[in-house]
């Protein structure tokens, strides 16, 4: 090493040591970092205890499923034996009460490894869907999932903490570097000894920069590690690699603003205000302003011409299958009209007539609603083309990502569904349509749900387009910083 990187390396360590010192005995950062371990824990809370409540939910579905499957063997031994009264709506013999009501089916989709760490669409979008002969129209597009306030107001989790409360916390940090040293009348005096404005102004800001990162990163990493061992899998490990560099990225911007700001000579108020209104501008407008560009580019699906286009399909599949809901119920008498004869059963007319309607309602409503996903894909399309203009945005959608809970995720588990429900009405309309009672073989050969994840190369990609361009951003801003920094005179 020569002796001026020497004399650099030599300077900057003191300037570290010093810096730490003062701001230890000057107990901001250390009350900074309390704040910020006290925020990361209460989101962390939040957010384990809704990833645990879907859990929760998909254990319950999964009990619910296998007992009705276990009833429907039961009872369907007794109906092919004569034991069991017949009733056509819970008779599993009946290939159309099976589709609609008794089988249970249920499509879920798990909990990423890392989903304590954001919430992100998990409180908007279902984690389940019971899957029947029903339109599609009537459980996936039929109701919210949460309270409205809570949906507008959002879950406080460690995204939220990182996204929106980091920021504020760096600038608390960060906003005096050089002006306090400047209007203490110290700066002259450090600038006067070998020392460059861009090594002290680095040296500060890597006190900082390891303080805050020294919480903001392993905390919530430790607490999944040693609470949920399916988090030291190789993927889940790789997945908190990238997570740690998205926050490391967004941290990094955030000193690199306030070191611009502190270069520009201005006294330390005036930079606390450029600060909060560059967070404001950045976390807060933007988003917003962007909402609205991408809402007027590309309107977001009327809820209500669907509702009503619906109703007008389901009023004219109704009338059109209206001689077979008004046939005659000889089974309420004769209940021997629905037993199984050699391998055959009357499917009600009326049954029959519900499962084609909601068949023929799919088919006429399937271009408004693949019109419905098209246009909320082109809005997270046009989000992702734009997202860079705001740091907020490249990171919550990042965030979002690594915890399993971002839009994409939700998109696959939607189509896969949907597949799931074309393969379930497609075992059952032969059946039906050609009087066949279900057999003990059927009923243990029902389509079977199984999720499909995401490959690790998407998400790697999604995660690390965005920590590229936090980082370019970062990157750009401290070296505009130092630049300056090198020119600036010292006054």
């Amino acid at each position: 090493m020569s002796p001026r990187h020497s004399r650099l390396s030599s300077n900057f360590w003191l300037i570290v040591q010093h810096e730490s010192r003062v701001l230890l005995r000057d107990r901001t950062l250390p009350l900074v970092c309390a704040v910020l371990a006290l925020m990361i824990g209460c989101g962390l809370f939040v957010g384990m205890a809704q990833a645990s409540l879907r859990e929760r939910m998909i254990a319950e579905v999964t009990e619910h499923e296998r007992e009705a499957q276990q009833k429907n063997q039961d009872t369907l031994r007794s109906v092919l034996s004569g034991k069991e009264t017949l009733v056509p709506f819970s008779n599993p013999a009946n290939p159309a009460a099976l589709a609609g009501t008794l089988a249970g089916r249920h499509t879920v989709l798990p909990n990423g490894a890392l989903a304590a760490l954001a919430v992100g669409q998990s409180d908007m979008m279902p984690n389940y869907y019971r899957i029947s002969y029903l339109s599609k129209v009537q459980f996936m597009y039929d109701s919210e999932i949460e309270n409205p306030w809570n949906l507008l107001s959002g879950h406080f989790d460690v995204a939220f903490v990182i996204v929106f409360v980091l920021p504020l916390l760096v600038i608390g940090v960060s906003y005096n570097l050089l002006s306090a040293e400047r209007e203490q009348g110290t700066l002259r005096m450090l600038c006067s000894q070998p020392l460059s404005l861009a090594t002290l102004l680095i040296a500060k800001v890597a006190v900082r920069l390891i303080a805050v990162l020294s919480i903001v990163i392993p905390l919530p990493l430790i607490a999944l590690l040693a609470s949920h061992p399916d988090t030291r899998a190789l993927e889940p490990v790789l997945l908190m690699l990238s997570w740690a560099a998205l926050v490391a990225g967004y941290a990094l911007f955030w000193f690199a603003a306030a070191a611009l700001v502190n270069v520009l000579g201005r006294p330390s108020s005036q930079n606390a205000l450029i600060m909060i209104a560059l967070w404001t501008v950045l976390v807060l407008v933007l988003p917003v302003a962007m909402n609205l560009a991408v809402d007027a580019i590309s309107p977001a699906p009327s809820r209500t011409e669907l509702a009503s286009r619906t109703r007008v399909v389901t009023a004219d599949a109704l009338k059109e299958y209206e001689n077979l809901y008004s046939a005659d119920y000889r089974y309420a008498s004769d209940p021997e009209a629905l037993a199984v004869k050699d391998g055959r059963i009357d499917v009600p007319s009326r049954m029959r007539a519900f499962f084609l309607a909601k068949q023929r309602v799919d088919e006429r409503i399937e271009p408004l609603l693949k019109r419905f996903d098209n246009q909320l894909l082109e809005q997270q399309h046009l989000v992702d083309l734009v997202g860079f203009l705001s740091p907020a945005i490249l990171v919550n959608e990042a965030l979002n990502s690594v915890a399993g809970n971002g839009s994409l995720r939700f998109v696959a588990f939607k189509a896969q569904t949907e597949a799931f429900h074309n393969r379930w009405r497609s075992f059952f309309a032969p059946r039906i349509l050609q009087d066949r009672a279900t057999t003990m073989d059927d009923l243990n050969s029902l389509p079977t749900w199984q999720w499909v994840e995401l490959t690790a190369a998407d998400t790697r990609w999604r995660v690390w387009s965005r920590i590229a361009l936090i980082m370019t951003l970062a990157i750009s801003l401290g070296s505009i910083a130092l630049a300056k920094a090198k020119r600036q005179p010292i006054v």
